[in-house]
């Protein structure tokens, strides 16, 4: 068999592979007279109020690039044919169309169509991630619903599991150790016995966004001394406080339900009311060691996924290199942790963090589709200088609307087709091999990573 075959062989394969969507968000449930700009949702950049800067957006090359991919999968064909003769793409007109066939379908049917023509087997979603508009809260679409278009898993985000505790502590004037013992059942609890049936097989951590990713193992004593800070921090209106409520945390701490289902008929009503945003370096270090710590004593420790890389402006770029984490990784050798986002724009550091430890994965996820297709292809490129193929997971990160599934398992495929092609046209790899290699990155390493 000649080059160009073997070439349109693995092409064809990949295109019709089946994916585990590792890393992924809940979808917005759609409200009546509100139309996300495809610019906002195609960006990291807070521009939903800014016209300047969303019309700026728009001159990137994921909008140029997302905008026409979306409209053919809706119309079937590329808009340019329409545009022939003038010789000019009105991307204006583009979106309104897009919008026009959004509300004609319905969200239901657009992600029933996308989950098929992507061929997602299954997802694993973080539903942590909420949307505002304004200081309105928008609603998203439940676990469940996701469950009619394909098998569902999800993760824990363990700064939502402790923004919560604390505020439990602050409602039931708990004591640091009383709190202490409460938040490690209560992590234990949420993973065994999920509110929404939805099972729990892995963590979630945002701590770039919070303080960095130079995690420390503070103290007790430096703990208990910040413990009592933030429990000062948060605010709480005597209204808030349900007066059918006689828990006292101090006196009682054997309750056994979970974080997300404690007392049913007190105070979780008035946990919803209360908004406090953990930023805590030590609080929040010292959660993810108790986290790790326990999932280190499990037979089948559960893998932990870390935000690396770029982000939205809430982000430090610099305390986001995944090389930060070298001390919590050798710290917790039996735990697999999961490097989000291929790290970019540090995807060699990831590569290489993956070479050099057992237990550190890397996803390829926002970096495809949300960069150029150069830069997707560079980046996926670089990290397998050194990274096992056994070791890189494919996801879309997908988040708000249905399409940008579509566009992570299409472009995923294109790239990884590309990397893959040049690799056995190199002779660095046999047929044969190069399609195993797809098939890991897309299903099986997913699989094996999360016992599924």
């Amino acid at each position: 068999m000649n080059m160009q075959d073997k070439i349109g062989q693995l092409e064809n394969f990949i295109k019709t592979l089946p994916i585990v969507d590792h890393h992924c968000h809940n979808v917005i449930d759609k409200q009546p007279n509100i139309e996300l700009p495809l610019a906002f949702v195609l960006s990291e950049g807070d521009s939903i109020n800014n016209p300047l800067f969303l019309n700026q957006l728009k001159s990137t090359l994921i909008f140029k690039r997302s905008i026409k991919d979306i409209y053919k999968f809706y119309y079937g064909k590329d808009f340019i044919e329409d545009q022939e003769e003038n010789g000019e793409i009105d991307e204006n007109i583009i979106e309104h169309e897009i919008n026009m066939k959004r509300n004609e379908i319905g969200t239901d049917n657009i992600m029933r169509a996308v989950f098929t023509r992507s061929n997602i087997e299954a997802i694993i979603l973080d539903d942590s991630l909420k949307f505002s508009i304004n200081s309105v809260e928008l609603p998203l679409k439940s676990n469940t619903w996701h469950s009619q278009f394909t098998k569902v898993y999800k993760v824990i985000r363990l700064e939502t599991l402790l923004e919560k505790s604390l505020i439990e502590a602050k409602i039931n004037n708990m004591s640091f150790f009383v709190w202490k013992s409460y938040i490690e059942k209560s992590f234990r609890d949420t993973i065994d016995n999920p509110i929404d049936d939805i099972k729990v097989v892995g963590l979630k951590s945002i701590v770039a966004y919070r303080c960095g990713l130079g995690v420390e193992n503070p103290s007790i004593q430096k703990v208990l001394e910040e413990y009592e800070k933030v429990i000062n921090e948060i605010q709480i209106n005597n209204n808030h406080i349900n007066n059918n409520s006689n828990n006292n945390y101090n006196n009682n701490n054997n309750n056994n339900n979970n974080i997300n289902n404690n007392n049913s008929g007190g105070n979780i009503l008035t946990m919803n009311q209360i908004n406090y945003r953990i930023e805590n370096k030590t609080m929040i270090n010292f959660f993810i060691h108790i986290a790790m710590g326990v999932s280190s004593t499990l037979s089948r420790p559960i893998p932990i996924q870390i935000h690396t890389g770029f982000g939205d402006s809430d982000l430090s770029l610099e305390l986001s290199n995944p090389l930060l984490l070298k001390p919590l990784i050798e710290s917790y050798p039996n735990v697999p942790i999961v490097l989000l986002h291929c790290s970019y724009p540090f995807f060699r550091e990831a590569g290489f963090l993956s070479w050099v430890y057992p237990n550190v994965y890397v996803d390829i996820g926002l970096a495809i589709p949300f960069l150029s297709i150069n830069g997707m292809k560079n980046s996926i490129q670089s990290m397998l200088e050194l990274a096992p193929i056994d070791k890189i997971i494919y996801s879309s990160d997908s988040h708000y609307i249905p399409e940008l599934f579509y566009l992570g398992s299409m472009w995923a495929r294109n790239i990884i087709f590309k990397v893959l092609s040049k690799s056995l046209k190199n002779n660095e790899i046999t047929l044969k091999e190069s399609k195993e290699f797809a098939f890991k990155i897309f299903k099986t390493n997913c699989l094996n990573l999360y016992k599924l």
